[in-house]
């Protein structure tokens, strides 16, 4: 159904680079001509998230700028830039990420011709507040990724990782979000417990191709999958379908074992230990597992992912866009 590509993982941490040589994971991906660029979120000695650029000609030999391209740079973003998604319009790429402050995550976004040199950041629901899950902070927000073109005159984008939520605009700049979530849990199936956006929606001939995170339980047996859905051509507020098994969780070595941000204590947990105590965890089924997707691309009637495993590197998988509905 799905085929990894043998050569996983395709990007991983640099011990010869302090910013980016504990963990590299989370890529939003755009294909330019032949050039495919990818902004990644990286974890070095001081574990704050920076994103890199990594550039490639194949989708599968990534070149790493030596340096981040972006950095937290204020209050809101002090603790980390995380989990970009990015779109193109005219010559620009708008790029939505989590500014992540210590306490509270929230989406943010900004943009820039080069995706070296970056226009205002400024975050995206500053005054949202919703029912969130594991007592989360009122105004947490994440996981904001925008629709590549225009429908009906308007921008989209989805967005949370409780429910996902839809927002319009205008402008790129000012966003209004739906009152009611869009796609929830369901007991039951493997995103029985909560969901959390994707990428960016690819548009297909049946519709709107929603790719999001199912989580299964709140307890240390957590495994995030990916599914998919459908929101209608014309009106992304309407989902159409919405597959009930993932297209991807994880299974191979490099899916399940590693440094995984949502081990009980997260980063100074992690900033701590050494492999023998990760590897202890998951013999004793402690571990949670996650694949994240953030980056996608329908290259003729193939889905190309690129999606964080085991919280540590990066792979790619692809699978027919036919298969995607076969459920």
């Amino acid at each position: 159904m799905l085929i990894r590509d043998s050569r996983n993982p395709v990007l991983v941490a640099l011990p010869d680079l302090a910013w980016c040589n504990k963990k590299v994971y989370n890529g939003a991906i755009y294909k330019d001509g032949d050039v495919y660029r990818m902004l990644f979120r990286a974890v070095g000695d001081d574990w704050i998230s920076r994103l890199g650029l990594a550039e490639s000609t194949d989708g599968i030999s990534f070149r790493i700028n030596p340096w981040p391209v972006l950095s937290p740079s204020s209050d809101q973003d002090s603790r980390g830039c995380e989990d970009p998604r990015m779109v193109k319009f005219d010559d620009k790429y708008y790029v939505t990420y989590t500014a992540f402050d210590g306490v509270t995550a929230r989406a943010a976004l900004t943009s820039s011709h080069d995706l070296y040199n970056w226009d205002e950041r400024v975050l995206l629901f500053p005054d949202w507040h919703n029912v969130q899950r594991e007592n989360l902070p009122g105004n947490w927000s994440k996981a904001a990724a925008i629709f590549p073109q225009k429908i009906n005159d308007k921008y989209y984008l989805f967005f949370g990782d409780n429910h996902i939520w839809a927002a319009s605009s205008s402008n790129l700049k000012d966003w209004q979000p739906s009152d009611n979530p869009i796609l929830s849990a369901r007991e039951g199936f493997f995103d029985s417990a909560y969901i959390e956006m994707g990428p960016p929606p690819i548009l297909t001939p049946r519709g709107w191709l929603i790719l999001y995170h199912g989580v299964n339980t709140f307890d240390s047996r957590r495994v995030y999958s990916l599914g998919a859905a459908l929101a209608a051509l014309d009106d992304p507020l309407k989902i159409i379908w919405r597959r009930s098994t993932p297209i991807l969780e994880p299974t191979e070595p490099y899916e399940i074992m590693g440094m995984i941000d949502i081990v009980d204590g997260g980063y100074s947990t992690l900033k701590n230990v050494d492999m023998s105590y990760i590897e202890n965890l998951a013999h004793e089924n402690r571990l949670p597992k996650a694949i994240f997707c953030c980056g996608a691309l329908l290259e003729g009637d193939t889905v190309r992912l690129y999606y964080g495993a085991a919280d540590t590197v990066i792979s790619t998988a692809t699978i027919d866009l036919a298969t995607i509905f076969e459920d």
